[in-house]
């Protein structure tokens, strides 16, 4: 059974992702904050959860590097309220940041030996489109995201890991799950045979879209 690691997991898209990746018979590790929803996610549909904050770098970088993961699907996206640059406060930069870019970072770098130790592994980056995006921060993020992919893909090219970015589209998320699926499935993670229909996606997608 093939081991993936979602961020950002009580909260759409990264529940969408992970209730999906679980149905389709992946072992899926949830990390998120809110303990509740991962504990309903632990008995709907059998995955492990994490309750933890990605910004205590220290104990995510303990936990991750212990559970080898072979997908990683960042998706932990945490945006100020405030859409004006000029309105942010420092404190809401440094949180855009460090969730949505730096988070990714430190947990790529933490799982990434053990992947290439093996010879196999894919990430998945969940980030805004650049071009829709709704705050300066956001389209920073995006584009941030998107050149840390292409680079990694370039720089891991040989070792056996794959690197996509998945743009994240507009609530509910309608087909999210089903575009993950498929780039792992192009990177050669295929789901077991617990079937997933395009219908109970869309369904489960529309539940937890907000």
């Amino acid at each position: 059974m093939t081991k993936a690691l979602v961020t950002g997991a009580t909260r759409a898209p990264g529940r969408v992702i992970a209730t999906t990746l679980a149905k389709g018979g992946w072992e899926v590790h949830a990390l998120g904050r809110d303990r509740t929803v991962l504990e309903e996610m632990r008995g709907d549909h059998g995955i492990v959860p994490m309750a933890m904050d990605l910004t205590d770098r220290d104990y995510v970088r303990f936990v991750v590097e212990g559970m080898e993961p072979e997908v990683v699907v960042h998706a932990a996206l945490r945006w100020p309220e405030e859409i004006g640059f000029l309105r942010l406060t420092e404190a809401d930069i440094d949180m855009a940041l460090e969730v949505n870019l730096s988070a990714t970072l430190h947990v790529t770098r933490a799982v990434l030996p053990s992947m290439i130790a093996r010879h196999r592994g894919a990430f998945l980056m969940v980030s805004p489109d650049y071009r829709v995006a709704g705050s300066a921060v956001e389209r920073t993020v995006a584009a941030a995201v998107d050149g840390l992919a292409r680079a990694l893909d370039d720089e891991l090219r040989g070792t056996g890991i794959m690197v996509h970015r998945l743009p994240l589209g507009k609530p509910p998320f309608h087909g999210l799950g089903l575009e993950a699926i498929s780039l792992l499935a192009a990177s050669g993670f295929h789901s077991n045979p617990i079937p997933v229909s395009s219908e109970s996606i869309e369904r489960q997608e529309h539940e937890h879209g907000t």
